[in-house]
């Protein structure tokens, strides 16, 4: 199938006739900003092949427009083999459904439908509307905005017709239901004993769980035999210990020996507490000794600071005295730059004060000449709207309309239909008779026209026949009260519908109808061209009236303009300009000057800045060195009045006495000093009180230990030990052998099994190869080195990459997910069209997660499917989709005598 034309009317957002004409055979672009209606357009091309014109379903109550819940139309064309075939259904309101056939046959209603299904191969929806399991193929090829991620969901009759296809190419080679069902029976019977993962279940996890139990009990009675020997031999060590424990004299030895040395650690630390009284008085002596000899040299160093700040104190004052003098001729120059700038700035006021008049001036001229051309304008848009005022007042005086031309052209067809039934079944009088002999004959009781050859007659007709008599004729008409009740019903029909709109006949109907469109089209092109003239701005709004304030607004502008500057009259544009260019160049030249001298005024400004922070930091350096030189001296004579020099002198020879004395006294109580310390004295006597300590713990554990193995000992004797570890290791091996065997069926379902599928593998490489072969040019365009995996069912699985990594589709990119979907559908129509089935690809604002790369790449794609394919694109990017070509399809009002809504 190749769609060629989609026209829809009253159709959800749509309120008036709308249609895409030009759909060609290969790739179709239609691009539009968001709400323009694209994917209305294709639920209007799904409602016109898929839904019951008659259904009153919600999906089919929703395709109204919201504004007057008027009937929903909509026209499809559409091309097969043997012609093109039109469509067109009403909904919910009269509804109806038109096929117009190649052969020129109309079928209508149910017909219709039925005619649409056979061609397109879809099922008839349901009382809830058409479902994707009704739609079949259809509903993979037609992509609905925001469906286009993921693998493509095929319904059942979508998969049989896949299949279908497939098998016309290769035939059956999967073995049928019987080679699919074979391998789903062996993996049932392999569940039942290994889970997905090759983990144990069911009957084989309990018996290897019960082999792990015995093994673990056999173990653990193995162990108990071994622990009740081990027992034996634990209790004889210790009683061999506890008897060798008993009878040692370590005890006392140690005790004497913990007793003496407890006397010497006490007279060892009486001595070095001496010591450290000694050692510490020294320090204090030493200490004191150093202060005296640190305030001693801080009194030097305080005399030799106070001399060098009474030189620095002499220099700052002569720096100071040589900055003021300086920084007060800098002040005079500066002066006298500033009074040259002062003026040069009045005079560059002066002449901004003259470019502003003249910018004024041209732009009061400017909108002299704006006004001049909307007043031009103004003239014009009254003229287009008093012509379309006429143009609607006397189209309102005609009241031919869209539905009562509709109602005439329907009752003077009917009339027409059966007048000719009346005339094919009456009775023809023909009459032969020269004309001058003719002139009194009568047809009841009307002359016989010259002109009129024969009569039609179905009532009983009488002729009168001047000098010879009458003549009465029967006809013998069947159905005759019928068809004249229905002869003069259509005539009244007609009657009333003419009288309606004050016309005689239909073809003055007719000409009243043309009349009345030919003037709305007047008023249109009139509206149109008053809008032309006086169209809506951010200044006013549209229309003659609303320019014609607007102007008068500027011209109240303009005139207070005028009065401000001064004008009585305009000068011309080229006047103002070079007024306003003269002014402009006085300015420049003037501003020229202002910069030079304010630039000339940078250096002396300069100077005096610097002068002014040197005399700062002469100042500021004068009066710290004054601060500091008066804070020495207080220091000095303050350290003077505590303690004079002299005295400081004789108490530093004093500590130097006091220290040679101590230091005699620590050495004659350092002599005193054994080769015993305090530390390896608290040693030994911790080492002698935890061995003494340890003993007696150890006897008493080994007296616990003793008569908790002779409990143990006596326990195992009478549990029967010996014979519980038989009877475990019978049933054990019992178990064992049942393991073996289930493990032995485990490998051959799982032969079986691999077997199987790779048997399957490669019957469905070949089955599926008619897909893969016009899959894998794209995939390898757009993914190199990639391929793509199908199951039997036609999902899509995965993808393997270059280096043979396998990769699943729902752990794809968004992106790819979307980009792979695409190509399987282009494959899958390619394969339907080489089929002879109709197929045609529709993509609702699809790739929209493609990057610049792969966008392009996807573009190069659908350029080359559609060489066989016809592919219509919708999508909202209109500057992405600048690059794939195609043919740009777009929007056009229809007529609106076209797709009559009800």
């Amino acid at each position: 199938m190749k769609l060629r034309s989609l026209a829809v009317n009253q159709f959800k957002k749509f309120t008036r006739p709308i249609r895409v004409d030009g759909i060609g055979d290969g790739l179709n672009v239609l691009v539009g900003p968001n709400e323009m209606g694209k994917s209305t357009l294709l639920d209007a091309l799904r409602a016109a092949l898929f839904e019951k014109y008659s259904s009153k379903a919600h999906t089919i109550t929703a395709l109204q427009n919201d504004r007057n819940q008027a009937g929903p139309v909509v026209e499809l064309a559409f091309e097969l083999d043997d012609g093109l075939y039109q469509i067109t259904k009403r909904f919910i309101k009269k509804p109806y459904a038109h096929l117009l056939c190649p052969d020129g046959r109309t079928l209508e209603g149910d017909a219709a439908e039925d005619t649409l299904r056979r061609l397109l191969g879809f099922e008839e929806p349901g009382k809830t509307g058409a479902k994707p399991e009704t739609l079949g193929m259809w509903n993979v090829l037609w992509v609905q905005q925001g469906q286009s991620f993921g693998a493509p969901e095929i319904p059942g009759s979508a998969r049989s017709s896949l299949h279908s296809a497939l098998e016309a190419e290769v035939g059956t080679v999967l073995g049928g239901r019987r080679g699919r069902a074979l391998p789903q029976i062996i993996e049932e019977q392999l569940e039942m004993l290994v889970t997905k993962a090759d983990k144990p279940r069911g009957t084989y996890k309990d018996l290897i769980d019960r082999v792990e139990s015995l093994h673990d009990g056999y173990k653990s009675l193995q162990s108990r035999r071994q622990e009740l020997s081990q027992t034996f031999e634990e209790l004889e060590i210790a009683q061999e210990s506890i008897t060798r424990l008993s009878v040692s004299e370590s005890d006392q030895s140690d005790q004497r020996e913990l007793d003496e040395t407890r006397k010497r650690q006490t007279r060892l630390a009486e001595l070095e507490a001496l010591i450290n009284g000694a050692s510490t008085e020294l320090a204090l002596r030493q200490n004191k000794l150093a202060q005296s000899e640190k305030e001693l040299g801080d009194r030097q160093r305080l005399q030799n600071e106070i001399k060098n700040e009474e030189e620095a104190l002499e220099k700052s004052k002569i720096r100071r005295t040589e900055a003021m003098e300086q920084e007060k001729d800098a002040r005079s120059r500066l002066e006298s730059f500033r009074a040259e700038l002062r003026d040069t700035e009045s005079a560059v006021e002066k002449a901004d004060e003259a470019v502003s008049r003249a910018q004024r001036v041209t732009v009061v001229v400017d909108r002299d000449a704006r006004i001049r051309e909307m007043k031009g304008r103004l003239e014009k848009a009254k003229d287009a709207e008093e012509r379309l005022s006429k143009a609607q007042q006397s189209a309102s005086a005609i009241q031919v309309t869209d539905i009562s031309i509709d109602a005439i052209r329907r009752s003077a067809k009917e009339l027409e239909t059966v007048t000719n039934q009346l005339r094919a079944t009456a009775t023809i009088i023909s009459f032969d008779i020269d004309p001058d002999r003719g002139s009194g004959i009568k047809i009841n009781e009307r002359p016989l026209a010259p002109d009129q050859p024969s009569v039609h007659a179905v009532e009983p007709t009488t002729i009168f026949i001047p000098e010879r008599g009458r003549i009465t004729i029967e006809p013998a008409v069947k159905d005759r009260d019928k068809l004249l009740q229905k002869n003069r019903s259509a005539t009244e029909k007609l009657r009333e519908a003419l009288l309606e709109i004050g016309a005689a006949n239909p073809e003055e109907a007719e000409d009243l109808y043309n009349q009345r469109r030919r003037l709305l089209q007047d008023a249109e092109l009139a509206r149109q061209e008053a809008e032309l003239y006086a169209p809506e701005t951010d200044d006013h709004g549209a229309g003659a009236q609303a320019l014609f304030d607007h102007i008068q607004g500027l011209t109240a502008n303009l005139n207070r303009e005028k009065n401000e500057l001064g004008l009585d009259k305009l000068p011309a544009r080229a006047e103002a300009e070079t007024a306003l260019i003269d002014a402009q160049e006085k300015a420049r030249k003037l501003r020229d000057s202002f910069q030079s001298a304010r630039a000339a005024l940078t250096g002396p400004q300069e100077t005096l800045e610097r002068l002014k922070e040197e005399q700062a930091t002469a100042n500021a350096s004068y009066e710290e060195t004054e601060k500091r030189l008066k804070k020495i001296q207080r220091q000095l004579e303050n350290i003077v009045a505590e303690c004079s020099t002299e005295a400081l002198e004789n108490a530093i020879e004093k500590a130097h006495n006091a220290i040679a004395e101590q230091e005699e006294t620590l050495l004659r109580l350092e002599s005193q000093r054994t080769d015993e310390t305090l530390l390896q004295l608290e040693a030994r006597i911790g080492r002698l009180e935890q061995a003494i300590q340890d003993r007696s713990n150890k006897r008493a554990n080994l007296q616990a230990k003793i008569s908790g193995l002779k409990s143990r000992v006596e326990a195992a004797e009478g549990a029967g030990l010996d014979e519980m570890i038989e009877q475990q290791s019978r049933e054990l091996e019992l178990c064992e052998e049942e393991k073996c065997r289930l493990e032995r069926e485990v490998k051959v379902l799982k032969l079986l099994l691999s077997t199987l599928r790779n048997a399957e593998q490669k019957a469905k490489e070949r089955y599926l190869s008619p897909v893969l072969r016009r899959v894998r040019p794209y995939l390898q365009l757009l993914f190199p080195g990639s391929d793509i995996l199908i199951d039997e069912n036609l999902r899509i699985t995965g993808v393997v990459r270059e280096a043979c990594y396998e990769e699943a589709f729902d752990h794809l990119s968004m992106g790819t997910q979307e980009q792979v979907a695409v190509l399987i559908r282009l494959a899958f129509a390619e394969m339907m069209v080489e089929q002879g089935h109709p197929a045609t690809v529709i993509l609702d604002d699809a790739l929209v997660f493609s990057d610049d790369r792969r966008m392009k790449r996807m573009f190069d794609i659908l350029n080359m499917a559609a060489q066989k394919v016809q592919v219509l694109v919708l999508t909202c990017r209109e500057q992405l989709f600048e690059e794939l070509g195609g043919r740009s399809l777009s929007l056009v009002v229809g007529s609106s005598e076209d797709l009559q809504s009800a």
